[in-house]
């Protein structure tokens, strides 16, 4: 033998809110926080570590540091000119080419987006 309930408040669908009569428009941007879930696992010291077969980008213009993998290197270097490389790795690191400089190589920095000198190190 079964009951029938009648369709109304006390229906059984009483934990379900009623629709509301205001939609978000299409497209609407979705409300953020301001902080976001990013700052729960990330540092503001936490600085690139290059690994052997990278190769690490240091900017005069805005003072970044950028570790590419091998291939994102090869793109970044090309177009650029080169008037001296660095190779080696952590302390270990030797000019070579024909100006010894500081920042000896003019490319498109990876960190500001701006062409200006930096110091492109091939980590072996």
């Amino acid at each position: 033998m079964t009951t029938s309930h009648p369709a109304g408040p006390g229906s059984g669908f009483d934990r379900l809110r009623p629709r509301s009569q205001a939609r978000p428009a299409f497209g609407a941007e979705p409300v953020h926080d301001a902080q976001g879930k990013r700052v729960l696992f990330s540092s503001a010291t936490e600085a690139p570590t290059p690994t052997v077969g990278s190769a690490l980008v240091e900017c005069s213009r805005c003072e970044g540091r950028t570790v590419l993998g091998l291939s994102q290197a090869l793109r970044a270097a090309f177009p650029s000119l080169h008037l001296g490389l660095r190779v080696g790795h952590g302390d270990e690191v030797h000019a070579v080419g024909v100006l010894k400089h500081d920042y000896p190589t003019y490319m498109r920095c990876p960190a500001c987006g701006r062409p200006s000198w930096v110091r492109f190190t091939l980590q072996i």
